[in-house]
């Protein structure tokens, strides 16, 4: 995200952020960015692939 992107989102959404915030924001975005590509990686993992969703108990 652009830091004009960043200003029209918060525009849109009302928000009177100082400057100094906003070029805090952008600065760290890219990190951001590295965090939730480490999380959710390309192609995705299915959350039934998790153990705890796979195991069958036997029936009483």
């Amino acid at each position: 995200m652009t830091r004009q992107e960043l200003d029209q989102a918060l525009a849109r959404l009302g928000l009177d952020v100082p400057a100094k915030e906003r070029d805090e924001a952008v600065a760290v975005l890219p990190l951001l960015q590295q965090m939730l590509d480490r999380l959710r990686p390309s192609g995705g993992r299915d959350v039934a692939a998790e153990p705890a969703h796979v195991v069958k108990f036997p029936e009483a």
